[in-house]
């Protein structure tokens, strides 16, 4: 895949507020993390809206071979309860290896069903001013 750039004010975690800081109810978000993170058929359902509804941030994440695993499972934990991506991180460190084992085979179904769709309905975007498809 071509990699496909968006202006970070188009992508949808950053309209979401994932990178922002937010200590007041932070341990409630971490707990609410864990255990989305640890519940394989939650989490499915949250990444694939991820996948479904994200356009831009998604583009820009999986067509740059950026990290899949830890993508979908920050922006499936801010989607489904406003959680920040540093929360998501603090509770993946609560999570068993079991647990993150089924955590990135979820997020590795939801990231190949998307390559799937991607190319099935790939965008013909310029991606340089030199890359022009002719």
């Amino acid at each position: 895949m071509k990699p496909v750039y968006h202006h970070y004010e188009k992508w949808e975690d950053f309209q979401h507020g994932m990178y922002n800081e937010l200590k007041e109810g932070r341990t409630e978000r971490v707990e609410k993390a864990k255990g989305l993170l640890s519940d394989p058929e939650r989490l499915y359902e949250q990444m694939s809206r991820v996948a479904n509804e994200w356009k831009y941030a998604c583009e820009q994440t999986f067509t740059q071979n950026y990290n899949h695993q830890a993508f979908l499972g920050q922006c499936a934990c801010n989607i489904y309860a406003d959680i920040k991506e540093d929360e998501t991180r603090q509770a993946w460190g609560l999570l068993t290896n079991e647990q993150r084992y089924e955590a990135n085979k979820v997020a590795d179904r939801v990231f190949e069903e998307w390559k799937r769709r991607y190319e099935q309905d790939k965008p013909n975007y310029q991606t340089s001013l030199f890359e022009v498809e002719r």
